[in-house]
């Protein structure tokens, strides 16, 4: 149960980082069932993964791919 709601997270975070604006019918359509409180807390957590996550690409993404 535990690899299956990390690899959603996973994927939710993916679907965000590659175009934000374009997914928001699929992220609402992912989230219909969860109550809006939970929703924003899930919607929330993961922008800033994203967040996160280009931030530490935007300064050592160079030498990562390297």
């Amino acid at each position: 149960m535990e690899l299956s709601a990390s690899f959603l997270s996973a994927a939710f975070l993916l679907l965000l980082v590659l175009d934000p604006f374009g997914n928001i019918p699929i992220v609402a359509a992912l989230l219909r069932g969860v109550t809006p409180a939970r929703r924003w807390r899930v919607v929330l957590r993961e922008c800033l993964m994203a967040y996160v996550v280009l931030t530490i690409f935007l300064f050592f993404g160079q030498r990562v791919m390297s």
